[in-house]
């Protein structure tokens, strides 16, 4: 790998790139990849240098081919390989299952965002509201987005109609089996990648991994394994499918799969899919969970699954290990998850019940279907389960109306009027969204009465009529989201239901009195605006989770809700004008996870959260803990909530102080931002929970945590953003993992971190007053340090002794700009460097240039040790424009310092932490001594060079000499020339004790090679997490490319030849480069 093929010969380049890098591997996880990625390395080369050329327009390349070849593998291979070096990344899946959904678009705009963003998503409220936010979320960094499994005209129309929005240099994949979907003119505009089958090597291993979990198929097994190769064709999800299926199996197994094989046709995948669910054990009715989870739970929780399956009579737990282990499903994050192919082989096979009749086949799930036989009152005892969504029914140009009227509306503003007339016709196809909202779709009832064999029904705004007394009784889930009515009819069998879900509905109340239903064990009427009471909790003996988040009318839970013994998850976010939690409530002896945020009206007068003996979760966000709000003469806010859990609080004398000390000594995690918490609240109790892992206490008035918080020996997650009081940080625990302190604009010194080398990950952007990290970096005033140091910098710069300067520093942790009146200094890696107003660097440099490279020897002098390395270099602006644009988009400025020992073998590049801005039309000076100690010696060759700098900064001079330090020397005394200038090289920076050197402390953690170093503490969370050889080595040689002095040009021209964006010469022809930077920035919106 050769750093000019890289980065365009610019270092500095590759180094920004690094930034990018942390903030990637920070906050964008890696994607899971095959388990055995056979063939992937040769396929995905073409993609990886598609995505590296350097373009710097908007390119979409279509991954095409037919199914179960991996295209999706493929394309989350390249993403995970890519996605750090661009701004923003985003990998959507299963594009065209989820826009068929009737908020489909939505989620797909709200994860786009949350993934370019690096945080949680504002909510979006509706499709065109999503694209201002897209819109404005991209057109301002490069970004990686993946759409997989797009297969509609106007999914595609979709994304080349959003083409002009993206930044320069941006890239687009997707994946999808319709080659047709591109006409000729899109073809021109995409690179097309067409993914070819394996070969029969790679068959075999792929195969064999899964069948026999080696490389190579068993002696015994040899002639069996090319025979069933011979009929995959090469197509991976078959391979993987069918190894899993006959792993284990006997010869006889084997024989008769390949008998089956045979018989099917070469371009009949599914039917070859088929014989791994065939092989499937029907003991533990493994074949009907599958059935049950291609139509109705892909993408569902486990855990819900379980229980509905469980309720169904079946051993699910079994089942889907059975499933997973034979490769039929997998498991994200806890989600059910199915590949298309295989959910279409199951389908499929529910088709071939009876394919021209299905309302004789076991479940349902077609739109077109179902609404036939319920209006048609035709269905029958065969069918299972059943799903009408009124979302179903909406193509994605139906679902996106909105989006095109928006475009070419008054409204619209720069973006309508602005927007290329040659795009214009891609945001045709752009069609009216569906509503949550609009009106029912109504049927009578009576069209379930055939189906008395019905375990699963999904409803979706649709309005029944008439009497349910027919209605099928063996029901186990009924979902029925905007449930019509205002109460659930009485005659509605729900006896034996599992789960009861009936979200965004217009109940005012579940039923009258007391409904037995001793099966129930979720209950869901989450988004129920109208729901004023719960029910009666006293006949749901066995419920463990109710949901009734944002049901904005309820006031109070039913005090019978104390006899759920196993109730085990209550969400009551948002609940608005929810007054009161019943005395009862501490009875919950199995409730595990609490959420109550927003719950802003929330009182009590009975309640103790400690009695809840297996509360291992409290979200509590917004409750204003700390403010008293008395109502009718009664402490009528959760103030008087809070006094009342601290009824035990131990007070300290005199105190009249909230506390911690009456929550459930049981609790892992718990969240209470914004909550109106001060100094006093925090003061007491903290170390009364000892099993905390997670403490949430972002947009609090905190000015100080308490000492005690050191005593939570598991807390490995601490939350303090938007702390803005927060003045400092007491000694953490050693367990810490992750410190998250963003916007705590007040702190200015963070100390005691535990791991702050080794495993924390700490964040703490937009802290602008931060100016010291303990063990990492210190900013402060040139004035506090001690006297000798000052009397030397101001014979070495010539300056008064008031040292007043106003510079503006950017501060790359937090990045975070801010104005300093004083000068001042920073110290890390046992360098110290400094800023200043300047126009050129002193004439007592021994070497200077307008070049990027220089060249010293130490030289022996009798009586003078030589201990380090003064650098100096004058810089200014780039050109005003220019430097706003880079100022505002390019990313964070840097300053790259490379300092090689030849003769000892040793290379070092150091990026400040702190960089000094130059005023307009100002220049500005850097200076920095490096403490070398012992790795100078006599004779060697120092090497000093700069590397390329963006466009932020044009390096004016550069000057390098080596500093001494000589005993018999006195300064003050100097009057000869030569003495003067033997003074000014020697100084006693050299001396500051409390610094390490530059190869002392944590050196290991930035070594990429053998002595080779990346001194740049904002990145050292990439340092450290990329610590396997091949990161390493790679970031080494692009890093660490030896500097030849027969190209190292003038700073000036440098940066021409380093300009792939902009080209020009910034001296001779100015006004073109503003003219292509204005078309660049007109691209860009």
């Amino acid at each position: 790998m050769v750093l000019q093929n890289q980065s365009d010969g610019c270092e500095s380049r590759f180094i920004q790139e690094i930034v990018k890098v942390v903030a990637g591997r920070l906050n964008r996880s890696v994607l899971s990849g095959a388990l055995h990625p056979v063939g992937i390395d040769s396929r995905v080369k073409d993609i990886n240098l598609w995505l590296q050329d350097g373009s710097t327009s908007v390119d979409i390349m279509a991954i095409y081919g037919m199914g179960g070849l991996g295209k999706s593998t493929l394309a989350k291979t390249a993403y995970n390989l890519n996605f750090d070096k661009f701004d923003g990344s985003s990998f959507l899946a299963d594009v065209n299952k989820t826009s068929e959904r009737y908020d489909g678009l939505v989620s797909l705009q709200r994860q786009l965002l949350s993934n370019v963003l690096g945080k949680k998503a504002e909510k979006i409220y509706n499709v065109d509201n999503g694209v201002i936010k897209i819109q404005e979320a991209i057109h301002c960094r490069r970004i990686l987005l993946v759409l997989d499994d797009v297969d509609d005209p106007d999914q595609l129309n979709a994304v080349l109609g959003m083409r002009e929005w993206f930044y320069p240099g941006s890239k687009i994949i997707i994946t999808t089996r319709n080659q047709h979907l591109f006409d000729a003119s899109e073809v021109c505009s995409c690179k097309m990648y067409k993914v070819m089958p394996l070969n029969a090597q790679e068959s075999i291993r792929l195969f064999s991994w899964h069948a026999f979990g080696k490389e190579k198929p068993s002696e015994d097994h040899e002639d069996l394994t090319e025979k069933v190769i011979l009929h995959c064709k090469g197509t991976p999800l078959a391979l993987k499918v069918l190894g899993s299926s006959l792993c284990d199996s006997s010869i006889e197994v084997w024989e008769s799969a390949l008998r089956k094989l045979k018989a099917i046709p070469d371009n009949k995948i599914l039917e070859k899919l088929r014989i791994s669910y065939d092989l499937l054990p029907d003991d533990d009715d493994v074949q009907k969970i599958f059935l049950d989870i291609v139509c109705f739970f892909v993408g569902k929780d486990r855990d819900y699954a379980v229980t509905i399956l469980d309720g169904c009579g079946f051993f699910s737990v079994v089942g889907i290990q059975v499933l997973s282990d034979r490769c039929l499903i997998e498991m994200d994050k806890d989600k059910l998850k199915v590949h298309s192919l295989i959910q279409d082989m199951g389908r499929e096979i529910i088709r071939l019940e009876s394919p021209w009749e299905p309302r004789k086949r076991s479940r349902v799930w077609r739109y077109r279907d179902s609404f036939n036989i319920l209006s048609t009152k035709t269905g029958t005892e065969n069918i299972e389960g059943l799903v009408l969504d009124k979302g179903m029914s909406n193509k994605l140009s139906k679902a996106v109306k909105s989006v095109r009227s928006y475009f070419f509306s008054e409204d619209a503003g720069l973006i309508g009027h602005g927007y290329p007339r040659k795009r214009r016709k891609h945001l045709e196809h752009f069609d009216d969204a569906s509503t949550e909202g609009s009106d029912s779709i109504e049927f009578e009832a009576d069209a379930f009465s055939r189906m008395q064999r019905l375990r699963i029904l999904q409803l979706s705004y649709v309005s029944l009529t008439g009497f349910y007394s027919l209605f099928p009784k063996s029901l186990r889930l009924l979902c029925w989201s905007g449930f019509h009515m205002k109460i659930i009819p009485e005659d509605l069998p729900i006896e034996s239901l599992v789960a009861l879900e009936m979200k965004k509905s217009y109940l005012e109340k579940a039923w009258e009195g007391i409904k037995i239903l001793r099966s129930l064990k979720i209950l869901n009427f989450s988004h129920s605006h109208f729901l004023k009471r719960t029910p009666d909790f006293s006949g749901l003996p066995h419920l463990k989770t109710l949901i009734l988040k944002d049901c904005i009318k309820l006031v109070k839970l039913h005090e019978s809700i104390g006899c759920l013994d196993g109730l085990v998850y209550l969400n009551l976010r948002d609940c608005k004008n929810l007054r009161k939690l019943p005395g009862s409530f501490c009875k919950l002896k199995s409730l595990e996870k609490l959420i109550i945020s927003g719950c802003s009206r929330l009182v009590t007068s009975a309640i103790e959260l400690g009695k809840l003996e297996s509360l291992t979760t409290l979200q509590a966000d917004g409750m204003n803990f700390g403010q008293l709000a008395p109502v009718g003469g009664n402490m009528n806010s959760w103030s008087a909530l809070w006094q009342t859990w601290s009824s035990k609080l131990r007070r300290s004398p005199g105190s009249n102080q909230f506390s911690f000390s009456s929550l459930s000594s049981s609790l892992v995690s718990l969240s209470l931002s914004s909550c109106n918490l001060t100094d006093d609240a925090l003061s007491f109790g903290l170390s009364n929970l000892p099993s905390l892992c997670f403490l949430n206490l972002s947009e609090n008035l905190i000015y100080n945590l308490p000492q005690s918080i050191k005593n939570l020996g598991k807390l490995q997650d601490l939350w303090l953003d938007g702390c803005q009081s927060l003045l400092s940080l007491p000694e953490l625990p050693s367990s810490l993992v992750k410190l998250k302190a963003i916007r705590c604009s007040s702190l200015e010194i963070v100390t005691n971190l535990p791991n702050l080398m080794t495993t924390l990950y700490l964040d703490v952007m937009e802290s602008e007053s931060l100016t010291e990290i303990s063990g990492i970096f210190k900013l402060k005033p040139i004035d506090n340090f001690e006297v000798e140091i000052l009397n030397t910098l101001r014979l070495l710069l010539n300056l008064d002794n008031t040292f007043d300067t106003v510079v503006e520093i950017f501060n790359r942790f937090t990045k975070t700009k801010r104005m300093y009146s004083v000068q001042q200094g920073l110290y890390e890696f046992g360098i110290f460097s400094t800023y200043f107003p300047g126009n050129e660097v002193p004439s007592w440099f021994s070497n200077k240039s307008e070049q990027r490279l220089l060249t010293l020897y130490v030289d022996s002098l009798p009586n003078i040790k030589i201990t380090g390395l003064l650098i100096c270099i004058v810089y200014a602006r780039s050109s005003p424009r220019i430097f706003h644009y880079f100022s505002k988009f390019g990313g964070s400025h840097t300053i790259d310092i490379k300092v090689q020992n030849i003769t000892q073998g040793l290379k070092w590049i150091y990026a400040p932490s702190f960089i000094g801005i130059p005023g307009e039309n100002n220049k500005l000076t850097f200076l920095c001594h490096w403490k070398f100690g012992k790795y100078l010696q006599t004779g060697d060759q120092i090497n000093v060079s700069l590397p390329c700098w963006g466009k932020s900064f044009k390096m004016k001079e550069f000057g390098a000499t080596l500093a001494y330090n000589n005993p018999d020397l006195d300064q003050s005394s100097a009057s000869t020339s030569e003495t003067r200038v033997l003074a000014m090289r020697h100084t006693p920076l050299s001396d500051y004790q409390s610094e390490e050197s530059v190869m002392e402390g944590f050196m290991p953690l930035y070594q990429l090679a053998v002595h080779h170093y990346y001194l740049s503490h904002p990145e050292y969370h990439v340092m450290r997490d990329n610590a396997d050889f091949v990161v390493r080595s790679i970031l080494n040689e692009k890093l660490f490319e030896d500097y030849d002095v027969q190209t190292a040009g003038s700073g000036a021209e440098e940066e021409d030849d380093d300009d792939s964006i902009f080209d020009y010469d910034e001296d001779e022809d100015e006004e073109a480069a503003l003219a292509e930077l204005e078309e660049l920035l007109e691209r860009s919106w």
